[in-house]
């Protein structure tokens, strides 16, 4: 019945208008992919979804059925969004809100259940060349209803984040996350590691819960690997140690994931002047070579109004840059000095007599 429900839901949202800006559906084998469900239900599973990544927001849709033993079915929803406040010199202030929802089957002597976490993240995101850094703090929150018992958890969520770029597309940052509430204090620490391809992305992550109290093994570390197979369609494949964590109060664990997933709706070609990718925190931009016979750089309020140059890909001068959420002034300056944006550019008045361009990263 759940996955029923999850699946009906999902292709009446296939159906809608809307199913060709940012729609992507997914399969995938292995752990439940969205971590709500992903902490109650420890099983293999086989699970069908559907997504959407729009300017600033996102939401999605998946059920999933066991594919070893007597696991439940279980089905998942969420969505969320950055709501920006304001951006003055390279720094963006702005809200980072998400809702989730999870349901579960009973399996063997094991009663089904629901629950759902929420977060509410006032950020304040900085860039300055190759280095960039966040800061949040707000309240995280997490309930679950199993039989005829519910509990509820709270926590105070601040956490930390400096990442800088070693070269282009290579990117190394490290992490601190602090919940204050049920149980005391648990701190966390880590690091990452992210390489980014025009054939796809690579990345790893290691660190661990500080102090006592905590189920072992406290370290958590992992790493994936996303590759485009062809237009709109992807595979990605990763591995992960798990800990204890204390929103979702779950069991230290080691988890796989293999997952496919296909852009919906007609494929447009981007025009030349527009980003090729916008996903969380990275912007991809691009112009055609043709055009620019030297390579052309990028300037924007992420990069402290600095050049950041472009490099050659195929018939396109490309780049990419890790952006911090919200919206984000820009423009490209060519060989010879001179700053453009290009018609069909969102843009608005530079306050110098000219035009910047305006790109929304969530």
């Amino acid at each position: 019945m759940i996955v029923r429900l999850t699946l009906g839901c999902a292709a009446l949202l296939l159906a809608s208008p809307a199913a060709a800006q940012g729609w992507t559906a997914e399969a995938a084998a292995g752990r439940a992919l969205h971590d709500p469900v992903a902490a109650r239900v420890a099983t293999t599973s086989a699970s069908l979804g559907l997504g959407y990544q729009g300017t600033g927001r996102w939401l999605y849709l998946s059920a999933g059925v066991p594919v070893q033993g007597s696991g439940p079915t279980w089905s998942a929803g969420g969505l969320g969004g950055w709501l920006p406040f304001s951006t003055v010199q390279g720094m963006d202030l702005g809200l980072n809100a998400s809702l989730n929802g999870y349901a579960y089957g009973a399996s063997g002597p094991n009663a089904g259940g629901t629950g759902g976490t929420a977060e509410l993240l006032p950020t304040l995101g900085w860039r300055r060349g190759a280095l960039s850094a966040s800061l949040s703090s707000g309240v995280s929150a997490a309930t679950d209803v199993t039989g005829d018992s519910s509990t509820v958890r709270g926590f105070h969520d601040s956490a930390a984040r400096v990442a800088f770029a070693l070269s282009d597309g290579v990117e190394v940052g490290g992490d601190a996350r602090l919940l204050r509430g049920d149980g005391g204090n648990w701190p966390y620490a880590g690091g990452t590691a992210e390489l980014r391809r025009t054939w796809g992305s690579a990345w790893a992550h290691a660190g661990s819960w500080l102090g006592g109290g905590h189920p072992r093994p406290a370290a958590s570390y992992g790493a994936g690997v996303r590759v485009r197979v062809m237009a709109g369609a992807t595979v990605q494949a990763s591995v992960r140690q798990e800990p204890f964590d204390p929103l979702y109060w779950s069991t230290p664990r080691r988890t796989w994931n293999l997952q496919v997933s296909r852009a919906l709706g007609r494929q447009r070609p981007s025009p030349p002047a527009l980003l090729l990718d916008v996903d969380p925190g990275e912007a991809v931009f691009r112009l055609p070579r043709k055009d620019h016979g030297e390579p052309p750089s990028v300037v924007g309020d992420f990069s402290g109004w600095q050049p950041v140059p472009m490099v050659a890909d195929g018939d396109w001068w490309v780049v990419r840059v890790r952006i911090a959420p919200g919206a984000h002034h820009f423009a490209y300056r060519l060989a010879d000095g001179q700053m453009m944006v290009p018609p069909g550019v969102p843009s608005v008045d530079d306050g110098f007599g000219g035009r910047s361009a305006v790109v929304v990263v969530p």
